[in-house]
C-alpha cells in the first residue's frame, strides 16, 4: 500500500511539473500597442522593452520560473543607442563605461570590446558595420569592428572640448560630431581628418545652446538637437542652414528639455524630450505629426507599461524603420516600429498577434 501511494505521488508530481513547465513556456496573447490607437490609422507600434538578455526571449523554462534567470549583462542608466539593422543593438552604460550588445538573433547580450573609456557618450555605426564610441573626457572616438575587435582610436583633442551624441554620415563617409562646450558641430572623414565646422553659441539661425545630438537624413542632411534652445535645426551636408522649428512648452508639438534626434526612411524627425518623457515626431518643415510615450517610473523592481519613459535620451532608427530609445532612469531601452508600407503589409494593424507584455501599468508620479 505504501509503495502504491509513493508511486502515485511521484506520478502526480511529475504531471504537475510538466504542466507548470508547459505553462511557463507559453506566452500569453496580449493586445498590440499603437500610436495613435485603433480605430485611427496607427503609425507607431510598440515592440518591447529590454534590460538584459533575459528579455530577448518570450519564453522561459519551469526552472527559470522558479529560481529566476541570471542577469549577467544588464543596462544601467543608458545614454545612447544604435543598431546595425540586422539584429544587433548597441547600448551605452556611462556609469560602468561600457557598451552592451543585444543580439536579437542569437538571443544573448555581451559587452563590446573597448579600450578603457573615461566618459562614454555617443555611439554610431558606419556603412561597414564598424562601431564608433565616444570618450568625451579625452575627446576620442574608439572604433570596433563588426566581429568585436578594437580597430583604432581617433583623437580630436586638438579640435574639440567635448563630444556629444554624434552620427556617421554613411553616404559621404563623414563623422558629424557636436562639441557641447563650444556649441558647434565638427565634420571629419572616417579617419578623423578635419573637414569643416559650423555654429557658435546663441539663439539665431545656425547658432546653438548645447547641441546634444545629431541625426543624418537620407541625402546627408544634418539634423541638430539644439537642446537648451528647445528646437531642431536642419543643415545641408555642407553645414548650410536650412530651417529650424520647435518652441518651449508642454503642449502637443511643444518641446522642453530635448535630448536626442533621429530620422526615419521617409524623412520624419523624432525628438526625445527628457523632461516630458515623450517622443515627438515632426515633418522636415517642422509640422507636428504625432507624439508617443509618457511619464512612468519604475519602483520596487516592477516595470511599467509599454511606451512609458523616465528621461528618454538617445534615439536611433535603423534601415528597417525600427526605433530604439534609451529609457535612462528605467534602466532599459524600448523598441518601436514606424509602420511603413512594407511593415503594414506583413503586420496588418487589425491582425491579432501574440506578444508578451511583461510591463504592468503604474500611475505617473505627480509633478
Amino acid at each position: 500500500m505504501f509503495k502504491f501511494i509513493r508511486f502515485r505521488t511521484i506520478v502526480l508530481l511529475a504531471v504537475t511539473l510538466f504542466t507548470l513547465s508547459a505553462c511557463a513556456t507559453a506566452p500569453p496573447v496580449k493586445r498590440r500597442v499603437f500610436w495613435p490607437p485603433l480605430p485611427d490609422t496607427p503609425k507607431i507600434e510598440w515592440i518591447g522593452t529590454y534590460r538584459s538578455a533575459n528579455d530577448l526571449s518570450e519564453t522561459e523554462t519551469f526552472l527559470e520560473t522558479i529560481i529566476g534567470k541570471d542577469d549577467a549583462v544588464s543596462i544601467t542608466k543608458p545614454l545612447s543607442i544604435a543598431s546595425n539593422g540586422t539584429g544587433k543593438v548597441y547600448v551605452s552604460n556611462p556609469e560602468s563605461a561600457d557598451v552592451h550588445i543585444f543580439d536579437f538573433t542569437a538571443k544573448t547580450a555581451y559587452k563590446l570590446a573597448l579600450n578603457p573609456i573615461s566618459h562614454l557618450t555617443g555611439i554610431s555605426l558606419d556603412g561597414q558595420g564598424n562601431i564608433y564610441v565616444a570618450d568625451s573626457a579625452y575627446k576620442k572616438i574608439h572604433v570596433v569592428s563588426p566581429d568585436n575587435k578594437p580597430v583604432k582610436v581617433l583623437d580630436f583633442s586638438d579640435k574639440m572640448e567635448s563630444i556629444g551624441m554624434f552620427a556617421v554620415d554613411k553616404i559621404n563617409e563623414h563623422l558629424i560630431i557636436p562639441d557641447l562646450r563650444k556649441h558647434k558641430i565638427i565634420v571629419t572623414d572616417l579617419e578623423g581628418k578635419f573637414l569643416f565646422e559650423f555654429g557658435k553659441r546663441g539663439d539665431g539661425d545656425g547658432e546653438f545652446n548645447l547641441p546634444l545630438s545629431i541625426a543624418v537624413e537620407y541625402d546627408g542632411g544634418i539634423v541638430v538637437c539644439d537642446s537648451l534652445n528647445s528646437r531642431i535645426q536642419r543643415f545641408t551636408s555642407k553645414g548650410v542652414f536650412v530651417n529650424k522649428f520647435g518652441r518651449r512648452g508642454d503642449g502637443p508639438g511643444d518641446l522642453s528639455i530635448i535630448k536626442g534626434v533621429a530620422v526615419d526612411s521617409e524623412g520624419h524627425i523624432y525628438v526625445t524630450d527628457g523632461k516630458e518623457s515623450k517622443v515627438t515626431i515632426f515633418s522636415p518643415t517642422g509640422e507636428y505629426l504625432l507624439m508617443f510615450g509618457g511619464k512612468y517610473s519604475q519602483q520596487d523592481d516592477v516595470t511599467v507599461s509599454a511606451g512609458g519613459f523616465l528621461i528618454p535620451q538617445g534615439i536611433y532608427i535603423d534601415k528597417t524603420d525600427r526605433i530604439y530609445v534609451a529609457d535612462q532612469l528605467n534602466n532599459r531601452f524600448q523598441a518601436f516600429q514606424y509602420m511603413n508600407a512594407k511593415y503594414i503589409a506583413k503586420h496588418p494593424p487589425n491582425a491579432l498577434k501574440p506578444r508578451l507584455i511583461k510591463d504592468k501599468p503604474k500611475a505617473p508620479k505627480p509633478k
